[in-house]
């Protein structure tokens, strides 16, 4: 699904790190502990250049400073940067940037699985931002001297993080720990009841895709995964082995899931009715109760600004008895 598309490596998410290049001194490791030692905050002397890690735990240098020239190539990094004030600088977009409306009339440079890169490197951006599903052409990018940074998130936690590191490469770091802020308390006013004690955790099964016989569900360590933990819900999918797994009848039957949530997609027609008509599904305690409901994909699968839009709709679904 676009960035978004799933079916993406394991990453490994630390915390975000960002440090300024000096002009007299390496990058050493004590400097990965956060901002540079001693300042408060990033220091914004643009000549000296800016040197921070990305959510791939990959150095990335920008030479000129904050990126003033963006190109992103994947939908979550677009809502990240429209929604911190940063859409004046992106000056191209991939076709799956459908958010917000902004985006559409920017140039397309292709997508994650066919990506233009004459085009992007015509253009002379200063900053290439993808999400984890890194495309293929993206080292003869980097190999003409532009560089890229990854944003990735297996939690709630990650996507914050990545949103403050896109608003400090942008020089938008008060916006940036605004949005956060505010998300932040929209999060911890849900998770104050979803994550009370004594409240039940029902088992729910969410489908983000399916074809034929073949159903994709979020595995453990995926962003689905804590979305559902932080709605009150247990995932059925928590217990296999990938972070996308593929799943059959058998298994979610099996698993008999109290609620069951679907994304809906362009490219599908999957509707209620659906389950209800699937060999055996009839005997799931979410089909035989009518607990099926229906989300936006993009709520689910973008870790981006509107990541608690979905929190709050997948809460209502699971618990709507904390929710009058």
């Amino acid at each position: 699904m676009n960035d978004d598309k799933v079916g993406r490596a394991s990453v490994s998410i630390k915390t975000i790190t960002v440090v300024l290049l000096m002009v007299a001194v390496a990058v050493v490791g004590g400097f990965f502990a956060g901002y540079i030692v001693g300042q408060s905050s990033p220091a914004t002397n643009t000549n000296t250049g800016l040197t921070f890690v990305d959510d791939y735990d990959r150095i990335v240098t920008l030479k000129n400073g904050f990126a003033k020239r963006v190109i992103s190539i994947a939908p979550t990094p677009t809502e990240i940067l429209f929604a911190i004030g940063a859409g004046d600088l992106v000056i191209a977009v991939d076709e799956y940037s459908d958010y917000p409306p902004e985006a559409a009339s920017l140039p397309k440079v292709g997508n994650a699985f066919s990506l233009d890169t004459e085009l992007i490197i015509s253009m002379k951006p200063d900053l290439v931002i993808c999400s984890d599903l890194v495309p293929s052409g993206i080292e003869a990018i980097e190999n003409n001297g532009i560089p890229y940074m990854i944003v990735a998130a297996r939690t709630v936690e990650d996507a914050l993080h990545s949103i403050e590191l896109v608003g400090y490469v942008t020089n938008h770091s008060a916006e940036a720990s605004a949005l956060v802020a505010s998300l932040e308390a929209r999060m911890h006013a849900i998770t104050n009841l979803t994550l009370a004690p004594n409240v039940a955790h029902p088992k729910v099964y969410l489908e983000y895709d399916c074809y034929e016989s073949n159903y994709y569900t979020f595995g453990p360590g995926s962003f689905g995964n804590d979305l559902i933990r932080l709605a009150g819900g247990t995932n059925i999918g928590e217990c296999l082995l990938s972070e996308y797994p593929a799943v059959d009848d058998e298994f979610v039957i099996g698993a008999n899931p109290e609620i069951i949530v679907y994304c809906t997609n362009p490219w599908t027609s999957v509707t209620n009715e659906t389950f209800k008509n699937r060999s055996g599904w009839g005997d799931i305690e979410a089909v035989k109760n009518g607990n099926i409901f229906p989300i936006e994909t993009n709520l689910v699968v973008r870790y981006g600004p509107r990541l608690i839009d979905g929190l709050e709709e997948l809460a209502r679904i699971i618990h709507p008895e904390l929710f009058p």
